[in-house]
């Protein structure tokens, strides 16, 4: 990607242009106070000292008379604008002078606090001939979010006067980072009601599939290859095999951004633990054709609408790129979820680090309208624990906080939700292949 910009006199505001001739008038002052105070002392030594200033000061403003405000395009080139976390950017800034002769030029890129400058040389300082091109290159890698490259510093020097021009040049760029999705092997999910398309998920239907699903009087048209022979033998009328037809289905991911379920810890937001989830999540049920919405419940109601394929994994990892944690009382519970937002009797994934009595009674409601619920919610307990000194008081707290967490998994496991509680210092793919997979299923 490619950004350019031209400059010319305009963008140098009033105050860049009278900073260095402040400073000639400061010698200029200089040198007539020297030469007053000569003639009043009829000494002509000082007189003579004089000399020099008024000669630097007049050279100064006489040359200024005739100087140029210099003529600069500005082209910034990335190597990428949405990139993954982990992942650096290569950036190259190529300052053109499409004006007269420059001494010196020194250009310093703006970086945003967040972002890490892993390589190369962020600014540049040379002297520029008509027409010369020069360049610069750095490296830089992000957390998740939308970031802004605002513009470059300027400084000019010229041959006579004592002090630089100084100049912001507003010249922005942005580049967007998303969550890393990790890959996950196999989920099994059943919920009430499939599409009518062909997919992995078990539609609790006969017909053609894997596994075998019940029985069936022959009848005409029936595949004479789904006989059951041994049926056959024992009864001598003609069974047929069904089995357990596999669809798509309409999967909802829903995370929970409000600020009070999304802890700080050693000054590390645990909800990017939540987002990485969702984004996990989303990339296995896009990958097995399913159709896939995103929920993005605090600051506001952010809705990506459902959709397949890998247009639709871009949007959603657009919207988790962007997602920040709120406070807002009027998402203080999760009373206030549009349902009808979400396809009848579907498969809801929600992550959501913490939980209360109200948000479990919300559940509950949907459990009863036939929403299938896998809820996953990052522990990080055990990581804010290892972050804290030993002491009487820490165990008493975590023993609180650990009952109360309890609590909360049996209330939902009671209501029929599937809970995985995921320890962040895990990997996700771990726990979800002993959970959520049809083998541990088979074991459970």
């Amino acid at each position: 990607m490619s950004w350019q910009r031209y400059f010319t006199s305009s963008p140098y505001p009033r105050s860049a242009r009278v900073y260095s001739s402040s400073r000639v008038g400061v010698v200029l002052g200089m040198a007539i106070s020297i030469a007053i105070t000569g003639v009043l002392m009829r000494d002509g030594r000082v007189i003579a000292a004089s000399v020099p200033f008024l000669l630097y000061a007049g050279v100064a403003l006489l040359s200024k008379s005739y100087q140029r405000e210099p003529q600069i395009i500005v082209e910034r080139v990335l190597s990428a604008d949405h990139t993954t976390e982990g992942e650096t950017i290569d950036i190259t800034v190529t300052i053109t002078n499409a004006g007269s002769h420059i001494p010196w030029l020194g250009v310093s890129e703006r970086i945003p606090r967040v972002v890490e400058v892993t390589g190369g040389d962020t600014s540049i300082l040379a002297s520029f001939d008509e027409g010369e091109k020069i360049s610069f290159s750095y490296m830089v890698n992000a957390p998740r979010g939308m970031h802004v490259l605002p513009g470059m510093d300027l400084v000019l020097w010229d041959q006579i006067t004592l002090a630089p021009r100084r100049h912001f040049i507003p010249h922005k760029t942005q580049f967007l980072t998303v969550p890393i999705a990790e890959p996950i092997d196999e989920i099994e999910i059943r919920p009430q009601r499939t599409r009518a398309y062909a997919g992995v998920v078990r539609a609790n239907q006969g017909g053609s599939g894997i596994d075998f699903f019940g029985c069936h009087a022959y009848s005409t048209g029936d595949d004479i290859r789904r006989i059951n022979w041994r049926a056959y033998a024992r009864t001598r009328e003609l069974i047929v095999n069904e089995y357990e037809q596999e669809r798509i289905a309409d999967v909802t991911v829903f995370l929970d951004a409000r600020e009070r379920a999304n802890p700080r810890v050693d000054k590390k937001e645990t909800f990017n633990y939540a987002v990485r989830a969702a984004a996990s999540m989303a990339n296995y049920f896009i990958k097995k054709g399913n159709s896939v919405g995103l929920f993005i419940y605090g600051e506001y109601m952010n809705w990506t609408f459902p959709g397949y394929g890998k247009t639709q994994m871009r949007r959603i990892l657009d919207s988790l790129a962007r997602a920040q944690t709120s406070d807002k009382e009027v998402f203080d519970d999760l009373r206030a979820v549009p349902t009808r937002l979400f396809p009848p009797r579907s498969q809801l994934v929600m992550i959501s680090a913490s939980l209360d009595e109200h948000d479990v009674e919300v559940l509950g409601v949907l459990k009863a309208h036939g929403y299938q619920i896998i809820m996953i919610m990052p522990d990080v307990i055990p990581y804010e624990a290892s972050q804290i000194e030993q002491s009487d008081a820490k165990d008493l707290a975590m023993h609180i906080v650990t009952l109360r967490h309890r609590l909360i998994v049996d209330a939902l496991a009671r209501i029929g939700v599937e809970v995985v509680q995921w320890d962040v210092r895990d990997s996700l793919a771990s726990i979800i292949s002993w959970t959520l997979s049809r083998r541990a299923r088979r074991i459970a």
